[in-house]
């Protein structure tokens, strides 16, 4: 099969989208985690990025670590072919990662993924370094207000790395039992890793592909709420085929349509997390007993 040829960012530039670097403060670094594929975790991260963005005006990067690619390809319709990808900037201690960043939307830059095996097999091989993905962000931590990196599904390196670089680590879950189990895989390396720096990072939850309709719904929030309590955070993202079908065409749902119930519960998420409207407030919550998720009492009743 033969490689695409590198493609020019003229298509962005042409719309007007220029990278977003100013000096300003360390950005705040969130970690949108899943332990299981298809809770929904890259659209989230999508959707509140442009939300940061455009509602927010704050100058968002977003760091593709998923070797799909799907975070940056899911904010534009041409596929990405760059050799300077987050995995080729894992890799190489002395790499600029201003140089890595293109722009997706106005405030909203990304560095871009795709998959190369021998990359990522090399990837996979590092070893755990303290803080190595914030010193690979180093040049640009301070031209942003916050990072997003979108991790790939399980405790892959990247993800490690990626946990090690939070300051919010948001682990998303879908309705779903097989989600919630494997989530005590991701707060178990947490609170046994000894390489984060200090202090630890605040661990939030999303709750994702929500439907009130459901009594199986209903019944697991109730369960993930006496979990996390206060933790996790209470806008929660309703089911809809929208938000994917969004994606698919190179945008995010609040970009469709402000008045779709997602849009609304982006807004309204985007503005919890940053403190505006929040239902609970902000806990900086070092550890979560995973015992509890093993003990939880889920009813598995899928009737509505």
């Amino acid at each position: 099969m033969t490689t695409p040829p590198p493609r020019s960012f003229g298509s962005f530039q042409s719309k007007g989208y220029k990278s977003n670097v100013q000096p300003q403060k360390k950005a705040k670094i969130l970690t949108f985690v899943s332990q299981k594929g298809g809770t929904g975790k890259t659209t989230i991260a999508q959707n509140l990025a442009v939300c940061f963005a455009q509602n927010h005006a704050k100058r968002v990067l977003g760091v593709d670590l998923d070797p799909q690619g799907c975070f940056t390809e899911g904010l534009q319709l041409e596929s990405i072919y760059t050799k300077k990808t987050s995995d080729r900037l894992l890799l190489v201690p002395q790499a600029n990662a201003l140089e890595y960043v293109i722009p997706v939307r106005p405030n909203l830059d990304a560095i871009p993924n795709n998959y190369q095996k021998e990359i990522r097999d090399s990837v996979e091989r590092m070893s755990l370094s303290p803080d190595l993905l914030r010193r690979r962000l180093s040049s640009v931590i301070t031209k942003y207000d916050y990072i997003f990196l979108d991790t790939p599904a399980g405790l892959t390196r990247s993800t490690q790395f990626a946990l090690d670089a939070a300051d919010e680590i948001i682990i998303v879950l879908s309705c779903s039992r097989y989600a919630l189990k494997g989530t005590s895989a991701i707060l178990e390396w947490i609170d046994s890793s000894e390489n984060f720096y200090k202090p630890k990072p605040t661990i939030k939850v999303i709750l994702n592909n929500y439907d009130e309709r459901r009594r199986y719904d209903r019944q697991f929030k109730k369960d993930v709420e006496d979990i996390f309590g206060n933790d996790l955070y209470a806008t929660h993202i309703h089911n809809s085929v929208k938000v994917v079908e969004a994606a698919s065409n190179g945008v995010s749902i609040v970009e469709v349509s402000e008045s779709h119930i997602c849009s609304t519960d982006f807004s309204s998420l985007s503005k919890e997390i940053l403190g505006l409207n929040s239902k609970r407030g902000l806990l900086n919550t070092n550890s979560i007993p995973t015992n509890n998720i093993q003990t939880a009492n889920i009813t598995f009743d899928l009737i509505t």
